[in-house]
């Protein structure tokens, strides 16, 4: 899980891909979260988090566990959170899922709107990418 993420520091985002990512056993739940505390745990600011969600699947009976590591995250280690997919269904599901989950549901077409949108929330034009 450890090897989806990656932060740069340049332009505080930490880039997730979960793209074709399948969530089937609470595992891998509990690797994301390590995952993501061994990341921005130590680090002394919130950060941005890009989500690439193209292809993601939760076991149905995941999906709670899931939201909650999500929120709880969320809460302790984010300014925002944006998250992108090519596919509508899975646009719509994001959006329709994350206020349930006490989280925004910024959820683009693609990575460059994504991008934009922090832009939007850091305040700046675009952002320079290193990424």
């Amino acid at each position: 899980m450890r090897d989806r993420m990656h932060y740069n520091p340049k332009t505080n985002i930490l880039e997730i891909d979960f793209s074709h990512l399948a969530i089937e056993r609470a595992q891998q739940i509990e690797e994301m979260k390590s995952s993501l505390v061994e990341i921005v745990g130590p680090m002394d600011q919130k950060v941005y988090a890009l989500v690439n969600y193209e292809g993601f699947q939760v076991e149905d009976e995941l999906k709670e566990r899931y939201g909650q590591v999500i929120r709880e995250m969320y809460r302790k280690y984010f300014k925002g959170t944006v998250r992108y997919s090519s596919s509508a269904l899975a646009r719509v599901t994001i959006k329709t899922t994350s206020p349930d989950n006490g989280i925004e549901g910024n959820t683009f077409p693609n990575r460059k709107k994504a991008l934009e949108a922090i832009a939007r929330m850091q305040g700046k034009k675009k952002i320079e990418e290193d990424m």
